[in-house]
């Protein structure tokens, strides 16, 4: 009995690390951390590994690991190689994931944008950022409406719907969202 409670743990673990690093949040810091170390992408894997042997070179990358309680070396990897985890099939069909995934994606999409155009402030992330994400995913799902008043209409449905699988996937996993973004950044960096 307790190989299955330890297998749904792992699977737990597994399933928040892929999401983790699929969203913004990890996205962002690993930018940040890239850019303090000077890590290209030129860089072969090898040359990362000499440059940082000691693998606890990168305190930020500890920090991070214990605030969010997420394997270390996988987060070196994912921050240094740029490795990542594939997520489970069966985890990956479910809609409420799909739509976590969608609006984590068009955060990234929208800071990109908006990154190339102006600098915003950190603290106005949510506010200019998952509003306009979430419409976004919620757009990109509804394909082949002719109707505008209909498009609209299902639209607001929708949008309603992301934003609470949104949280509700974010609480369930214990993934960190827009709104403690700049608490994990400052936590790490200090």
């Amino acid at each position: 009995m307790k190989t299955a409670g330890k297998k749904k743990y792992n699977t737990f673990y597994k399933t928040r690390f892929s999401l983790f690093i699929k969203s913004y949040t990890a996205y962002s810091i690993r930018d940040y951390l890239k850019g303090k170390y000077k890590i290209d992408d030129s860089l072969t894997k090898s040359q990362l590994y000499e440059c940082f042997s000691n693998k606890r070179a990168i305190p930020e990358i500890s920090r991070l690991s214990k605030a969010l309680n997420l394997n270390y070396q996988l987060l070196w990897q994912f921050v240094l190689l740029g490795k990542g985890r594939k997520l489970n099939t069966k985890v990956s069909s479910q809609e409420k994931i799909r739509a976590y995934l969608a609006v984590e994606s068009e955060i990234i999409t929208l800071k990109n944008e908006r990154e190339e155009k102006e600098s915003i402030i950190h603290e106005d992330y949510e506010r200019a950022l998952l509003s306009p994400a979430i419409e976004r995913a919620a757009g990109n799902r509804l394909k082949n409406i002719k109707d505008d008043l209909v498009f609209e209409k299902r639209l607001e449905e929708l949008k309603k719907q992301y934003q609470r699988w949104y949280y509700e996937t974010a609480h369930e996993h214990k993934l960190p969202t827009l709104v403690n973004f700049p608490l994990i950044l400052r936590l790490i960096i200090s």
